[in-house]
């Protein structure tokens, strides 16, 4: 049986970081790393949460699980939201929990345009500004270069409305990272989104995300996890206890501070759909990174696990 996240988050805690997770855990504790937006200079939290997870429907118990969780992101100082119309009833049941807790004023909400044909990325980005009845996106992004040049052109459009304050692309595929390099070249981009992770994707970070940073491009990190095998992985041994050395207490955070540390990396957007891995994972955002060395003793222990 594979290991949950949230079992695995448990037994890899002491007993003085098992306090950390308790729901009282403050924002002010936890003390955020921000980063800027190349682009504009704003800042950003560097841990997000990515929402592919929200599609739950009608069901009110899953509801309110997700509602405590976005609410405690909240109260720890997380503001950047990435949905997508494709991620099943996420975005409608994102924009109620969103509604219920009155935070929308606060957050940084990144949503994308995903299908193949214009008429429908049109038809689609109104229909998100509806779901969210808001008159302007912080983020809007082309998702995995469907009708990219198309779908490029109507964000730009919209951008220049003033509908949308960034524009980006995304993938998670290495087939497309040569796609992305020529868009980061060629295109006037404020964010690109791509996966990155210890586990099974380092690939990204040697040519993509260091080519973005040198073109003033914002990156955004998915599946920074790599998969739900890793904690099964991981499970086979414990914590190191160098990890102390970047104020490492899980393995979830061993994870996140990889991704976070890279250059030119701006947040990432792991998923997270209940209390105790919101805390577990805005601790990874908080306090000293991985040294290049010491991304390089993560990656050595990694592969001989």
């Amino acid at each position: 049986m594979a290991i949950s996240r949230r079992l695995f988050t448990k037994a890899s805690l002491s007993a003085g970081a098992l306090m950390t997770v308790n729901p009282s855990y403050s924002a002010v504790e936890s003390q955020l790393i921000q980063r800027h937006i190349p682009s504009t200079g704003e800042t950003l939290p560097i841990i997000g949460v990515g929402t592919n997870r929200y599609g739950v429907g009608d069901d009110q118990n899953a509801r309110n699980t997700l509602k405590e969780a976005l609410k405690k992101f909240h109260e720890l100082g997380g503001t950047l939201i990435d949905t997508a119309p494709t991620y099943g009833s996420s975005e409608l049941v994102l924009s109620d929990l969103i509604n219920d807790l009155d935070i929308q004023k606060d957050l940084f909400l990144a949503s994308k345009v995903d299908s193949r044909n214009l008429a429908a990325n049109i038809t689609g980005y109104q229909e998100s500004l509806a779901r969210f009845n808001t008159q302007q996106f912080d983020l809007m992004q082309v998702h995995n270069f469907k009708d990219w040049r198309n779908s490029l052109a109507l964000l730009k459009d919209k951008k220049a409305a003033g509908e949308i304050r960034y524009i980006g692309m995304t993938t998670h595929m290495p087939s497309q990272y040569e796609l992305m390099e020529q868009a980061i070249k060629q295109q006037e981009l404020d964010f690109i989104q791509v996966n990155l992770s210890l586990a099974n994707q380092r690939t990204s970070s040697e040519q993509l995300i260091p080519m973005a940073a040198d073109q003033g491009v914002a990156v955004l990190i998915n599946r920074p996890f790599g998969g739900g095998g890793v904690f099964s992985k991981l499970g086979k041994t414990s914590l190191p206890s160098w990890s102390v050395e970047f104020d490492c207490e899980s393995w979830g955070q061993f994870l996140l501070k990889y991704v976070l540390s890279q250059p030119g990396v701006t947040a990432t957007i792991p998923g997270m759909t209940k209390i105790k891995h919101v805390v577990d994972n805005i601790k990874g955002g908080t306090g000293m990174m991985p040294s290049a060395a010491m991304r390089k003793r993560q990656e050595v222990f990694f592969d001989n696990l």
